[in-house]
């Protein structure tokens, strides 16, 4: 069921022009039911798996394909490199094109590119593979901008944050699936379902999604050039970018090397133990939606100092989880509903600039989300490897100390006059 979309509308945040050219007037998606919403977070979820369903399978691909560790973590590496350059170069061309099209033409190249990793005669094949699969994987973050633009202001914190839902389970269940597939029937048919899957999610998908209006007619290579010109002019964008990456670096800087605590602390635990640990992140999964309407009620700028102050707390909780198994498992669900509400509060404020470029705007977010985190994950080694845990809790600390000055210090006098939306 498709609602029909009101004329007047308030943004969250008043929009700062960007250096864009849109088609004049060009029709808006129908506003789409929270039954299409749920929809589209399922499809969402759906296809993340194509990305974490190669983590817990890759020793099995190391003994199948006579490789060791390293070379096999070259086919997760791929993946996530593959993910990265789709965020970068695919989102942006959803603003210029019919993003539903997109949407469909991605899932079937991931059918495509899931067979070629099911039948790879060997590693560096499979690499290619899980590259390619990789980077077609990126239609959640497709849906994201298509749940916003289908959704009233007043509505549009909640319905990302389903879609994101959808996404934080995807992966959660991706990871959980792939196991149990692998362990049962071995890598390559992880791979073939992760294809066969894809069929009904893009049948799901071609049923569920309206027809794309495109919001530009900039050529694609002046469309990839108006992205800074995009976040150079609104600060708003800027600052949203800037404070996710940095609470993902907190996130990331906890979960790369919760395996080496878990080893070297008084449990000597092994990584299925550090796997385990990932079902609490269904807490984040709630925290996304939860951040979601609270975003709609409250406003971003709340959610977003509260989503920072809630990350910095989960670090003072972690400090004593080096000793205490109840410190770590309280701190692992804070921190994961702190970044979580984050994610989907930042998302919303920087949708919240302009409608017409909702596509490279994401992909702005995104490509900012992922950098910190790979900053996160690569800074935490080394002081963990100098310091031990109590450099990765100074490290979270600090992250959320500046995030918290950026938001509260750095944005500008206007901010009190940011103009919030009222519920319908």
């Amino acid at each position: 069921m498709l609602l029909q979309r009101p004329e007047h509308t308030n943004n969250k945040e008043m929009a700062v022009p960007g250096s864009t050219t849109v088609i004049d007037s060009p029709a808006p998606p129908p506003l789409a039911s929270r039954g299409k919403i749920m929809m589209m977070a399922i499809v969402a979820g759906a296809v993340i798996t194509n990305l974490y369903c190669t983590q817990p399978i890759l020793p099995l691909i190391a003994t199948d394909l006579g490789v060791d560790a390293t070379t096999v973590d070259l086919v997760a590496a791929a993946g996530l490199l593959g993910f990265s350059g789709g965020l970068a170069l695919l989102l942006p061309l959803g603003d210029r094109f019919d993003r539903r099209k997109l949407v469909l033409v991605q899932i079937a190249l991931a059918i495509v590119f899931g067979i070629a990793a099911a039948v790879a005669p060997g590693i560096w094949a499979l690499v290619a593979a899980a590259f390619g699969l990789g980077a077609v994987s990126c239609v959640p973050q497709q849906l994201v901008p298509f749940a916003a633009a289908m959704s009233l202001p007043s509505q549009r914190g909640r319905n990302v944050g389903t879609v994101v839902s959808g996404i934080m389970i995807g992966i959660l269940a991706g990871r959980t699936v792939a196991g149990a597939i692998g362990a049962a029937y071995g890598w390559r048919a992880v791979y073939g379902f992760e294809a066969a899957f894809m069929v009904p999610v893009g049948i799901a998908a071609a049923s569920l999604l309206p027809r794309g209006v495109p919001s530009t007619n900039l050529s694609y290579g002046r469309l990839l050039a108006s992205l800074w010109p995009l976040a150079r002019d609104n600060r708003p964008i800027r600052e949203s970018m800037i404070i996710q990456a940095l609470l993902w670096a907190c996130f990331n800087a906890f979960w790369v090397n919760l395996a080496a605590l878990l080893a070297n602390g008084p449990w000597h635990l092994g990584s299925a133990w550090a796997g385990a640990f990932g079902i609490i992140g269904a807490a984040g999964a709630l925290a996304a939606s939860l951040g979601g309407n609270a975003t709609d009620r409250i406003g971003f700028r709340k959610v977003i100092g509260a989503s920072i102050g809630i990350v910095t707390l989960s670090y003072v909780l972690l400090s004593g989880a080096a000793t205490s198994p109840t410190l770590l498992i309280v701190g692992v669900i804070v921190l994961d509903v702190g970044v979580q509400s984050g994610l989907v509060s930042n998302q919303t404020r920087a949708f919240a600039v302009d409608p017409k470029a909702q596509g490279r705007i994401n992909s702005l977010y995104m490509t900012a989300t992922f950098f910190g985190g790979a900053v996160g994950a690569t800074v935490s080694g080394w002081l963990l490897t100098r310091f031990g845990w109590n450099g990765i809790v100074v490290f979270g600390i600090v992250l959320g100390v500046l995030a918290s000055a950026i938001h509260w210090f750095g944005a500008p006098r206007a901010a009190a006059n940011e103009v919030q939306a009222n519920p319908d």
